[in-house]
């Protein structure tokens, strides 16, 4: 179990406040976390010469390849696709109006 003075050290790094009922509930708190992560951590074991024995636990991606480019097609088809054109700038209708 994580001792009053770590739990203390811990809440004077983290600048909290603590009464005596609080150090007592974190001390168990945090005590059942790093349980818990030290038995996730065991069933867990070494991974790297598991990743070798079965290729199909390997990660990669299934992502493409990031490539430079036009997602939207050329510029001036966008710009024809707009009802309304003012130059090379798209008119929408005003949505916001300034109180005055």
């Amino acid at each position: 179990m994580i001792s009053k003075e770590e739990v203390l050290q811990l809440a004077e790094l983290a600048r909290l406040k603590l009464d005596e009922g609080e150090v007592a509930g974190l001390q168990k708190d945090i005590s059942s976390i790093l349980d818990y992560v030290g038995q996730v951590s065991a069933v867990q074991g070494d991974t790297s010469t598991k990743a070798e024995e079965s290729p199909s636990t390997a990660h990669h991606t299934v992502m493409r390849e990031d490539l430079p480019g036009t997602a939207l097609g050329a510029r001036e088809e966008l710009l024809k696709a707009f009802p309304k054109r003012e130059g090379d700038y798209n008119v929408v209708r005003k949505i916001i109006q300034k109180d005055e």
